[in-house]
């Protein structure tokens, strides 16, 4: 093969290789998160991503690399997870745009296409921030470019490139200060760099993604189980994940989880086991699994919703078909995790529900499928992340609804929005009122610390409770009580008058109580009011208005 020529073949090997290299460093870029909490997923987003990338091209004939790039585009696109899965989609997107309809390039236009690629994707952030993974994107293709000027040798002309994106990524903290302060290079960027690594690597060694597809599907099937009949649960939740740990660990953990539930089932193929169980304190399953791996491909469904479900289903298939619904002018799509949370927007008027929120970041695809189900002519999405809104704005451009995205980064400001939500005004209007309103509320969130850390002059250790405020730690702790009321008591002001807590999965009742009433008493003046909310990884979320 001529070394100046590049083939469908070949830009088929180095997604496949990126994807491989994504498998085997996955934890690694989780770990490049900011802050020790539970919801460094950025390799997680990365990873999955790929995946629905590199499936789609099982799906097509030619081998050309235009054929190969679009196909590849696709996948991304509608699996993409989080920003940084976005931002991956985009880039991808901007290369297969630049290559179309060709059946070989030269190693000067796959540079060039790169460019297009950091382009595109610079485009689809609204506000892009120097010092992340977009950086490193464009760094990335200006050296291509230039060794491409060079070299006919697409490993070399790649190597050197990368060479050059280490470079860059060494210097994001001097770009970004959070990082600087975290100790940490960008997570995205270095996702991209793996992803670029491992296709060099299948150029030169002949490697790729498929074993790890093979490996995602043969553990698929494992832990599922019926449904209890007649819709009596003893356990309420139906939790299933991968966990990316030693075999070994499998007769412990199960141990470990036998007290937490019932029905379980744990499998797998090498470095991955499935494990699914019946529970009703799904976080406290979750983190007693984190302590031996890493979590990935979470989900947690209320097993009576899915038994109302059925039954509807049987009913409409004997005949007993539910009434058309009036088409509504406006519906509304929101992003929810915990049974207590997905009530709280549907009896506000939510008509479609998302499951997913932090580590849990639903594909676009996802977006857009709840968009076409809603029986409205227009939609209004509440993302209720930060690192969903970009996700949301992609699936805007995909349907043909007209969709406005209220950029809601957190659940209580999405609950805070849908009160002023008003069937009677235009979707402009109510996106302007909505979005308004989020600037008006603050929101606190206690969870836990995944390893032990020095931020901003507080030593954290593993397994103390944190309460987070506008992105930083302002309350450690080993008491959850102590760290939800210093909490609360940072971020209360004297013109505020309501404080509303949302109590996680793993709270107990007697234990929220008993917090509401020392919050209360340690501010009379203010009205506090809490709610189940059942989200998982989060013991605490607090509005303040």
């Amino acid at each position: 093969m001529d070394l100046d020529v590049v083939t469908g073949e070949r830009v088929k090997q180095i997604f496949e290789g990126g994807l491989a290299a994504l498998t085997e460093h996955q934890q690694e870029i989780d770990r490049l998160n900011v802050y020790p909490v539970p919801d460094g997923d950025t390799g997680k987003n990365l990873y999955l991503t790929m995946v629905s990338a590199v499936k789609e091209l099982n799906k097509i004939n030619s081998l050309g690399v235009g054929s190969v790039s679009e196909a590849v585009a696709k996948g991304s696109l509608l699996g993409a997870r989080g920003n940084s899965g976005v931002i991956l989609s985009q880039l991808i997107r901007g290369f297969a745009e630049a290559v179309k309809g060709k059946e070989s390039i030269s190693v000067q236009e796959f540079a060039r296409a790169w460019q297009m690629a950091a382009a595109t994707a610079y485009r689809a952030v609204i506000k892009p921030v120097e010092g992340t993974m977009l950086t490193v994107a464009r760094e990335f293709a200006r050296s291509i470019n230039e060794a491409a000027a060079r070299e006919k040798s697409l490993e070399i002309v790649m190597a050197t490139a990368i060479k050059e994106g280490y470079k860059t990524l060494q210097k994001t903290p001097d770009l970004l200060p959070v990082l600087k302060k975290a100790g940490v290079v960008d997570a995205g960027g270095k996702g991209l760099l793996v992803i670029l690594e491992g296709g060099l690597q299948a150029l030169r060694e002949g490697i790729g993604a498929q074993s790890s597809l093979k490996k995602e599907k043969s553990t698929a099937v494992l832990g599922q189980s019926p449904l209890q009949k007649d819709g009596d649960f003893s356990y309420l939740y139906c939790v299933s994940f991968l966990l990316e740990a030693d075999a070994s660990f499998a007769n412990r953990i199960r141990d470990e989880l036998n007290p937490l539930g019932d029905s379980i089932v744990i499998g797998g193929a090498g470095d991955v086991i499935k494990l699914h169980m019946h529970s009703n304190s799904p976080g406290r399953v979750l983190e007693c699994c984190q302590k031996y791996g890493t979590l990935h491909n979470i989900e947690i469904a209320n097993m009576r919703d899915q038994w109302e479900e059925n039954r509807a289903t049987e009913k409409a298939s004997c005949g007993e078909e539910p009434e058309a619904a009036e088409q509504t002018e406006i519906g509304i799509v929101a992003v929810a995790a915990g049974e207590g949370i997905k009530r709280l927007f549907e009896s506000l008027g939510v008509h479609e529900i998302i499951e997913g929120g932090q580590t849990m970041n639903p594909p676009v695809e996802e977006f857009v499928n709840s968009i076409e189900r809603v029986n409205a002519r227009e939609v209004i999405i509440l993302p209720n992340n930060k690192n969903l809104v970009l996700a949301a704005e992609q699936a805007k451009d995909l349907v043909s609804k007209k969709v406005e995205i209220v950029p809601s980064t957190s659940i209580p400001g999405g609950l805070a929005a849908m009160l002023t939500f008003n069937a009677s005004l235009g979707i402009a209007e109510n996106r302007e009122r909505m979005t308004q309103l989020l600037n008006q509320i603050k929101v606190g969130e206690v969870t836990y610390a995944v390893r032990d850390a020095s931020i901003d002059g507080r030593k954290i250790k593993e397994g103390d409770f944190i309460g987070l405020y506008q992105g930083k730690i302002i309350a450690v702790g080993s008491s959850l009580e102590d760290v939800v009321c210093g909490l609360t008591d940072q971020i209360i002001s004297p013109q505020d008058e309501l404080v509303t807590l949302y109590s996680g999965a793993d709270v107990s009742p007697e234990e929220s109580d008993r917090i509401l009433e020392k919050i209360r008493a340690a501010h009379p003046e203010m009205e506090v009011e809490t709610y189940f909310g059942g989200q998982p990884v989060y013991y605490y979320l607090i509005s303040v208005e």
